[in-house]
Order: C-alpha cells, then structure tokens, then sequence
C-alpha cells in the first residue's frame, strides 16, 4: 500500500500498519538489494549525518509543526519516535503529537505549553493526584491561578462561564472513582470564554474516544499504561488541535531533555499493534467484575459507568464505543480501613497489587498510597475517595480467574452483619451471576 492509502484505514488498521509508513520508501543504501523490513530498525544514533553544512543549517531550523523533521540530535527526536508521534497523533485526528519520557512529562509539557503567570487554569476535583501535585508546587509559585471545581456534574458549563479560566483541565474518566466527563459541554463552555482544553485520556484510550473530535485542544495519554500494554516501557504524548501549541510543545519537550528512547518508541509501537483488542477484552472483563463485586456482601459500593445505576451510565454509553466501559473500576469495602485493604491487597493471587494500570495483567492499588498518595485524607474524602476505596485494572486473563482471585481474598472481610465470606458463598454469587447472564 502507498502511504497515502492511510487516510482511509480505520483505527484497527492504522495501529497494526501505521509504523509501517516509515519504512515504504527507504532512502537508497547499500544493503536495500537485500529486502526492506517490514518492522521499522531501532535508531540507537545520538546525532545525525547530512550532506553538508548547509543541509545541517536547514535541519536545524526545520519547522517544529511538521510531521517529517530532520534529524539532528536524539534530544531533539529520532525516528522511532516520529513513528510513534505520527500514528498517535492520526489516530486521535490531531495535527501533530508530541511523545516524551513519561506521563507526567506529558502533563508538564501541555501545562508549561498553555500558562504563563497570572493565568487561570480550571481544573477538575476527581483527577490524578499527582497532576494535582504538580500544579500546586510547580506552577503555583509561578504565579498561576489554580481553581478545583467539580467538572463532573451537568452544572460544569456554568462553572467554567462563571470561573472564566484561561486553562480547562479534566480526564475522561476520572481516577480512580470513574466519574464520566461530558467532553462537548466542556468543551462548549469553554470556547465560550476563550479557554483552551487538556484532556487526559489515559483510561479511555482513541479506542473508546477521540477528545479532539469533540471540540478539544490537546489530549494527554500515559502511554506506560493502555497504549503500551505490557508493562515494559513509560512513556507519555500530548496530541494537538493546534499547530501553534504543538510547536511550542516540541520547544519545550527538547530543552526540557525529556525525550522518548527509541527502544521505549520501538516497545510502544509495538504494542499499539494488539491495543484495540486488549481494549476490548478489558472493557469486557471490568464489566464482568463490576457485576460480580456488586452482589458481593463484602463491598459497598462499585464504581463502574458500564453499570445501569452509574449516575452518569447514560452520557458513558452516547460518549465511548458501543459497549465498552472502559478497563478501570473502583470499589468499597464495607470495611472502611486501610487495614482491611491491606489485607484484601496482600490476599490476592493473581492480581498484582502495584501502583500502575492498563498492562495485560489486572492489577489492584489503593489510592492512598499509589495515584493519590501525598493528598492529605480531607482532600481525598471531599472527592469521595474513602479509606475503602480500592481501584481494579481488569487484565485480559479469563475473567473467571480474576473474579475467583478476588472472591478468595474477599473471604476474609467481614460483612457489616459480622458474617465472614467464605470462598463457597463467593461462588455461589458467581454462579448467580453467570446464570442471570445466560
């Protein structure tokens, strides 16, 4: 296929075959007569030869909006990683992408790309600990403006006409309590007051949505979780609406050093390839244990929009692809102790209790100690995080090992009626379960 032919691929097309765009055409050398690999060579070079000095003077000042830069030093950029820049930024429909060294670079980078003293930025309360960190000790005593507000509810638009901030920031599901995120009404709202929009898109992925496409700037992803997928690599990407903010992010990203290797693009790249199917089996899995934790007489209360009763069940289904929820819930313990969390945490077998989500693997935290930790216990309370919040990111595994590896390490929570929950009573529940879904 020639390149062009990529403009009308679908999504699932395009992350198999989008690095493939790279290696079409090679440039003439002296091992072509052998075959051209269809898997693009990692470029491990930290500098970049060219035909004279002033092909090198025109290299250097290449226009940072355009997708196909020289190359000239590996803080600047490498190949590996314009391949992965090109796919993500097609696949969320942006002008350009910006890839760096982590999720948090990410954030810095769009944040550090969109204020400058004395602005405003809106950001919603149920967001990443640390996003919020970094705006409180780095951006704050910079002179920025920082508003919480929660942007999760139907009164959002009026709160950003009201605040009338320069900066809106939310997520699109937010961690770890899942809330839902009406990205045209933000969005909206916030052209109407000349604002520019950050969504972090982490848990959603452009499988579920494309955030540009509904009216906003720039989309954050940390790509270390979904886009990766197999917990080997960190890495993060901004994706932009705009030329004049993608320029100023790649400014920004090379003399911030915060540049991705080309091993970690090559790891990335590769797994984008399997990223829509994993997806799939995640939003099926999560909505599988949502059902099952939701009969359970140990937990309170689960967090999942794939649930009828989720407040926001309805604006989840019009917003995300057909069916699919998303691969993150959360969920109560009727014990509200970080002791009982603990116990249940140190219980499991095979779900990893780690301070990460999104690998093939499910994996269990708890936010106190993990996304949120370093946010005092009032803040976390405001936002509805309790002592017995634990956060689920459903693997790919057959779904009825991961539901019995929680029953098993349920078993020893106590029930609000002083019953202990045997792994006999938690199969029962399962088997309900599986029978009301035949």
């Amino acid at each position: 296929m020639k390149q062009s032919d990529c403009r009308y691929w679908s999504l699932d097309t395009l992350l198999v075959h989008g690095d493939a765009q790279s290696i079409q055409h090679p440039e003439p050398g002296a091992l072509h007569h052998a075959g051209t690999p269809t898997v693009q060579p990692i470029y491990t070079s930290t500098a970049y030869l060219h035909a004279d000095a002033e092909a090198l003077d025109q290299a250097c000042n290449a226009s940072l909006s355009s997708n196909a830069r020289p190359f000239v030093y590996a803080r600047q950029g490498n190949p590996n990683t314009q391949s992965l820049e090109n796919v993500l930024s097609q696949a969320e429909r942006g002008v350009g992408a910006v890839v760096l060294s982590s999720g948090m670079a990410a954030i810095q980078t769009a944040l550090i790309a969109t204020l400058s003293p004395g602005a405003k930025i809106l950001v919603t309360q149920d967001i990443y600990g640390s996003t919020l960190t970094l705006l409180h000790q780095i951006f704050a005593p910079m002179g920025i403006e920082i508003v919480i507000q929660n942007l999760c509810g139907p009164d959002a638009p009026a709160i950003i006409r009201a605040e009338r901030p320069d900066v809106v920031y939310v997520e699109t599901l937010s961690n770890p309590l899942v809330k839902v995120i009406d990205l045209e009404a933000i969005s909206a709202a916030a052209r109407e007051v000349d604002a520019l929009t950050i969504v972090d898109s982490t848990f959603t992925t452009p499988c579920l949505v494309q955030p540009l496409a509904h009216g906003f700037d720039l989309v954050i992803h940390s790509a270390t979780k979904y886009i990766c997928g197999h917990g080997d690599s960190a890495a993060g990407v901004v994706i932009s609406a705009r030329h004049s903010l993608l320029e100023r992010m790649r400014a920004y990203a090379a003399l911030l050093g915060a540049a991705l290797s080309p091993f970690e693009s090559y790891l990335i790249l590769r797994g984008l390839k399997t990223l829509p199917l994993r997806m799939d089996r995640h939003c099926a899995n999560a909505l599988r244990i949502a059902h099952f934790l939701q009969q359970h007489p140990a937990v309170e209360r689960v967090y999942y929009p794939g649930l009828a009763d989720h407040p926001q069940h309805e604006l989840a289904s019009r917003l995300l692809k057909k069916g699919h929820y998303g691969g993150i819930l959360a969920f109560e313990l009727k014990e509200q102790a970080r002791s009982a969390a603990f116990r249940f945490m140190d219980a499991l077998r095979l779900c990893l209790p780690v301070a990460t989500l999104g690998d093939v693997q499910s994996q269990v935290s708890y936010p106190p100690i993990s996304s949120h930790y370093g946010i005092s216990a009032a803040e976390r309370q405001k936002a509805g995080i309790t002592d017995g919040c634990i956060r689920l990111s459903a693997g790919i595994e057959d779904v009825d090992d991961i539901i019995y590896d929680l029953a098993q390490a349920l078993e020893g929570i106590t029930s609000t009626q002083g019953e202990e929950i045997t792994i006999d009573a938690a199969q029962s529940i399962l088997h309900a379960y599986a029978s009301s879904q035949a």
